[in-house]
């Protein structure tokens, strides 16, 4: 959050200040340190992330030198840091106006007024900060920029982050929390102009190449995000978040051989990728090859018999093939893995409903949508279980259920308008039916030829006639 902590200590300096500090601390023993040693030992622990450390070495720096203004704020730094901001605040309360003239101070009081939700007063403050501050503008503008950014108050971080660009356009972190920033508000051509501009500092950046292509694909510009993953997996071969977004781009293009290909391209350099080869194989199986689908699952298998993933694409095939029981087995593997996962619950209720054990597929269907609350199929399978057993009353409670965040589905309108004619409520049904043909007319038919009763309702018929004409 607050950027570079300054760290300018000698390297050989700084670890005999720390071997001496942990020598004091295990025989428990007085040792000098001066202000400079206590900064230095500080910053290397902070360099580690060793936050209790730093914290410890700060205190002891305050007692034996209580008017150190420089370590009060690496205290109130440090308090912040580790989610402690309403502390942070008290002690500089507790240092009055010593540090009026002290932009650090103005910055870490805002950064720790914006973390208790005091924003108005937070900007107060950092306006303070940016006007006493000489050289470094553009660090604090982009500090500021990160305190926003953190509490997800993005369009103010936007604010800064253009303050911090107009100061150093050659700042790279600061163009690439512009592109990210641009991204969140969905700006995605400002995202790919500040992108670029990083890439103009910085062409074999992987990382950013591959951030430019999924940006490409929100935009559905595939051509350009595609060149952007292939120059990202050309810088690094090895860099395999570009390999997996460039196939989930073709398989959002449907196109199922194209990612085939980049998974085959991503085990040439990584044979035993987990995930690769699962990913590959759902790909195969949806393409119809099932040898080769099982090939890679039971592959994924032999590296990590705890791999869920390829126990659930096991458990896909076996039901295509209606080798019922093997699906259940190896879909049970997955849930004894991974028990909150909803697909594979749905999957099993799909199997138990196969083999006609309907009150178990109920069971799993339920455990999908608790899991999953927006699991629209796993509400919808579980409803039509309960009408096929004549509970008609639960089916109808269950769509209903899913209707207040569905109401606009045409599926769920005509499901229910059917399921109220076999419950012998034909007004009630006339609203859903009519309901539904104002959102899918032509869907009617698979009403009419799944469910016979509501071909022989008249007013269901006298409604297409009437919404027929209409069109």
């Amino acid at each position: 959050m607050f950027g570079d902590w300054e760290n300018y200590h000698d390297e050989e300096e700084t670890l005999d200040v720390v071997k001496r500090y942990q020598e004091m601390l295990i025989h428990r023993r007085r040792s000098f340190f001066d202000l400079n040693e206590y900064e230095c030992l500080i910053d290397y622990f902070i360099e580690q992330f060793n936050f209790r450390d730093a914290i410890s070495a700060v205190n002891l720096a305050i007692k034996q030198y209580p008017y150190a203004s420089s370590m009060k704020l690496k205290y109130v730094r440090l308090l912040i840091e580790t989610g402690k901001p309403a502390k942070a605040l008290s002690i500089i309360k507790g240092m009055g106006n010593t540090e009026s003239s002290n932009y650090e101070l103005f910055l870490a009081k805002g950064i720790a007024l914006n973390l208790t939700g005091k924003y108005r007063e937070a900007f107060s403050v950092f306006e303070k900060a940016i006007a006493l501050c000489d050289e470094s503008g553009d660090e604090v503008a982009y500090s500021i920029a990160l305190s926003y950014i953190q509490i997800g108050m993005h369009s103010q971080a936007l604010k800064y982050l253009l303050d911090a660009y107009r100061l150093n356009t050659d700042n790279i972190l600061v163009l690439y929390d512009l592109a990210l920033t641009y991204e969140k508000l969905d700006c995605p051509e400002k995202s790919i102009f500040y992108y670029n501009k990083y890439l103009d500092l910085d062409p074999f950046a992987e990382h950013i190449w591959n951030n430019l292509g999924l940006v490409y694909t929100s935009l559905n510009d595939i051509e350009k995000a595609t060149e952007a993953f292939d120059m990202a997996i050309a810088i690094d071969p090895v860099y395999f978040p570009a390999y997996y977004n460039k196939a989930d781009m073709l398989l959002m293009t449907n196109d199922l051989q194209g990612a085939i290909r980049v998974y085959a391209e991503l085990l040439t350099e990584d044979n035993d990728n987990i995930k690769a080869l699962c990913d590959s194989g759902h790909c195969y199986e949806e393409a119809g090859d099932i040898q080769e689908a099982f090939r890679l699952f039971r592959k994924a298998l032999t590296i990590d018999k705890e791999c869920s993933d390829a126990w659930y694409g096991l458990g896909l095939i076996y039901y295509k093939q209606r080798k019922f029981r093997f699906s259940m087995s190896v879909l049970k593997k997955a849930i004894d893995i991974q028990p909150d996962n909803s697909d594979y619950w749905f999957m099993l209720g799909e199997t138990f409903a196969g083999m006609r054990r309907y009150n178990m597929a109920i069971q799993a269907y339920t455990k999908a949508y608790e899991l999953n609350p927006l699991d629209f199929e796993a509400w919808m399978a579980s409803a039509q279980v309960l009408f096929r057993r004549k509970r008609i009353e639960e089916a109808i409670h269950t769509l209903k259920q899913i209707y207040q965040y569905n109401h606009d589905n045409s599926t769920v309108n005509y499901r229910l308008a059917a399921y109220y004619i076999y419950h012998q409520n034909p007004d009630t049904a006339l609203y859903y039916f009519e309901k539904g043909l104002k959102l899918n007319f032509g869907e009617h038919k698979e009403i009419f030829r799944y469910f016979p009763k509501t071909r022989i309702c008249h007013d269901f018929q006298r409604l297409v006639k009437s919404h027929a004409c209409a069109d």
